[in-house]
């Protein structure tokens, strides 16, 4: 048997990484095993290197009988990270040693690596599509030099026009020497600059190609153009484009003063871009709440921008309506482009109208506080209490009260909202006791005003809760030019059941209390009230009881007491008429609102006609507190007895 190479020459590139080469054994009889050594060797004169360009190998081939061929495999080693320019460098193979065999013909083969493809300086761009706008004035696509950097290298970058126009929209960089990019010793990126025409015109997206060609290089192999020789650039247009939009999207405006005044709000639709067309638009009003035809006068028009234009002004009335409201707004849309021109953005514009006598915007720093009157100078107490105490006024004191438990907090926030408490609103909600299970009854809205209470006031009179009531006041700020505010509710209190000034005596039973009533003749000796009869009724008093007394049978109490005229005509002789009421010489209630028999003020705030009113002193004047007693004194003459009063004289028998 023989060995021999399959061929005398191999050539392989620098970059593939080994070279197979086949070793034969020839000859009638393989029957026999038979082996040989192959093994690498520098040429003479030396070109490649072992370890440096291929690894060196020297190898034992072990033929099995009847084995005709076998391959060995040479690694080359490739200068990767710095590719070097090399050109074609070779080893030799060598068969030794062959047993049970002899060397034939070829016993040598050389081996020739070749890196002038693999690292020549090659030049590619980076990207296949790059994309810029108009208005940038240039787009850069970036070369990428590989292979042997260390030789200067050129490449010309030129233009091929697509639907970009040369001139029109781009600088040309002809295929000449004009263009060329040279990359020095070292580099491995450069850019190729185009200069862009930015024009007032609005295009669409435009397209030309950037090639390279012709490249050079001072290194012996010159230098080569990679596959992506071409790059794709896009030019785009979007500072052109055509905008219609308003020019603000909020709007404020005063709603006239007076009826037959009207106000014209201006709203600017502006027209950005590329004004060489023509562009119609709708502009439409729309209600929120504000109303077309009350609040404002509604539009919708076609706006045209004819060439060149960049805005229009729309004029939209503001009416008077004279109903004092909130501020309202209504909105303004924008429709789009009719002849697909333009784009519309900004396509809603909000119109707030403002009041003149609006709700003033103020509100208390803080909830009210509903105590009894009885603590009105020192609020801290209500903490500590198991509510106000039956039987005499609570009063609601609002955070810009000087008597509010915060006011050292709250009153700078007062005189800086501006708010007069003096001109408060009060009104006051009020609900039965809960029941023996529980069960609380929703509160109602006190809207039943007496012929001497109020119902609206900073008190609230002790005719109105019973011990175990739920109690809540409502107080609206008023800023000082008059104007209201919000209404802000207290926390819900709840009557004391246990303290009371004037209790019953079996705890919440209300049963028929003694009463006496006399009659006296005064005599012709009496200084003030001559010859008339003084008649006199006491009765004691119950924590929210009231006592009215009449010469005409009492019902409908709710009618009776109300301030109505209806008691003035019924009752003549009773303790409903104030005294301005009485139509009769003398009355119950007269103009007092101070029991001259008490001295000094046994409660707090019991003869305050500011915090109480007049009209309820000269009720309660006829009440000795202390003693849980009222008396009514009045003084009529036998005429008024029979005629206005409904009085008979009887002869009792005689």
């Amino acid at each position: 048997p023989v060995f021999y190479f399959g061929d005398v020459e191999y050539s392989v590139d620098e970059s593939a990484g080994l070279v197979e080469v086949r070793v034969w054994r020839g000859g009638t009889d393989l029957s026999q095993a038979s082996s040989v050594t192959v093994t690498s060797q520098k040429t003479d004169p030396p070109s490649a290197d072992a370890g440096t360009d291929y690894v060196g190998i020297s190898r034992n081939l072990d033929f099995a009988p009847g084995v005709n061929m076998q391959t060995v495999c040479v690694i080359i080693l490739d200068d990767l990270g710095q590719p070097v320019l090399e050109g074609i460098e070779q080893f030799e193979l060598v068969l030794r040693m062959p047993m049970n065999a002899a060397l034939g013909n070829p016993s040598k083969a050389t081996v020739t690596i070749n890196d002038s493809v693999s690292d020549l300086p090659k030049m590619q761009f980076k990207e296949r599509v790059y994309t810029g706008n108009e208005n940038d004035g240039q787009i850069v696509a970036m070369i990428h030099r590989s292979g042997d950097i260390q030789y200067r290298s050129s490449v010309r970058c030129y233009t091929r026009q697509g639907s970009a126009q040369v001139m029109m929209d781009f600088e040309e960089r002809p295929n000449t020497d004009i263009s060329i990019i040279t990359f020095l010793p070292g580099e491995i990126e450069k850019p190729c600059i185009l200069e862009l025409m930015d024009d007032v015109l609005y295009e669409e997206v435009e397209e030309l190609r950037l090639v390279l060609g012709t490249p050079q290089s001072n290194s012996p192999f010159g230098a080569a153009v990679g596959e992506q020789n071409e790059t794709l650039i896009r030019i785009r247009d979007d500072a052109d484009k055509t905008i219609i939009k308003f020019g603000e999207t909020k709007f404020s405006v005063s709603e006239p003063k007076e009826p037959g005044q009207s106000m014209f709000i201006k709203i600017p639709v502006i027209r950005q871009g590329d004004t060489s067309k023509v562009s119609m638009v709708r502009v439409h009003t729309k209600d929120g709440s504000a109303t077309s035809g009350e609040d404002y006068h509604p539009v919708s028009e076609e706006i045209e921008f004819k060439e060149g234009e960049t805005q229009h002004i729309v004029e939209i009335e503001i009416i008077f309506d004279g109903v004092r409201e909130m501020r309202e707004a209504f909105t303004v849309h924008l429709k789009p482009d009719e002849n697909m021109i333009a784009e519309t953005q900004a396509t809603k514009a909000i119109v707030y109208i403002e009041e003149m006598n609006s709700m003033a915007d103020v509100t208390f720093p803080s909830v009210p506080q509903v105590v009894s009157l009885l603590i009105y100078d020192d609020t801290s107490r209500a903490k500590e209490s198991a509510g106000p105490v039956s039987g005499y006024p609570v009063v609601c004191i609002t955070a810009c009260n000087p008597k509010y438990s915060d006011y050292e907090k709250t009153g700078s926030l007062c005189a800086s909202e501006n708010i007069n408490d003096t001109l408060t609103r009060y009104r006051w909600l009020i609900s039965a006791p809960a029941g023996p299970d529980g069960v609380t009854s929703p509160m109602r809205e006190v809207d039943f005003d007496t012929f001497f209470t109020s119902s609206k006031m900073i008190t609230l009179d002790s005719i109105y809760f019973q011990p175990g009531s739920r109690v809540q006041c409502a107080a609206r700020a008023v800023n000082a030019d008059g104007s209201e505010g919000l209404e802000l509710m207290s926390p819900i209190v709840t009557i004391g059941r246990e303290e009371g000034l004037c209790q019953p005596r079996a705890p919440g039973i209300v049963g028929a209390e003694p009463f006496s009533a006399k009659l006296r003749y005064t005599g012709p000796e009496d200084p003030e009230y001559t010859n008339l009869i003084k008649l006199t009724v006491t009765m004691p008093h119950i924590d929210g009881m009231l006592p009215i007394i009449s010469t005409k049978e009492l019902s409908n109490f709710e009618l009776t007491l109300s301030p109505d005229g209806t008691r003035v005509g019924n009752h003549k002789c009773s303790n409903l008429l104030d005294y301005t009421e009485v139509k009769t010489h003398y009355g119950f209630l007269t103009d007092a609102t101070k029991n001259p028999e008490i001295i000094g003020e046994t409660y707090p705030y019991q003869y305050s006609s500011s915090i109480r009113g007049s009209n309820t002193l000269r009720f309660y004047r006829n009440l000795n507190l202390e003693a849980c007693l009222w008396e009514f004194v009045s003084y009529y003459d036998m005429s008024e007895l029979l005629t206005d009063c409904g009085g008979t004289i009887g002869t009792d028998g005689q």
